[in-house]
């Protein structure tokens, strides 16, 4: 029997034998990709972080540029 590491559950598990000596797929996708839902879920959750710190930023800066009113 071959077996392969499993990335998902960090332990050795049951595979083929083309599996076992080819343990990666080109498929297309990025290695970053490649254990399907959570990569895609720590993806966007990075991606939304990113865009959303930036955003805030850029917004920060913006009102520190401003001069404040005087009363």
């Amino acid at each position: 029997m071959y077996y392969r590491f499993s990335g998902f559950t960090q332990r050795l598990v049951g595979a083929t034998a083309a599996a076992a000596y080819s343990p990666q797929r080109s498929d297309g996708l990025p290695i970053h990709l490649k254990l399907g839902y959570p990569d895609r879920m720590l993806y966007r959750t990075t991606m939304a972080l990113t865009i959303g710190g930036t955003i805030y930023c850029l917004v920060a800066l913006f009102f520190a540029s401003r001069p404040k009113k005087e009363k």
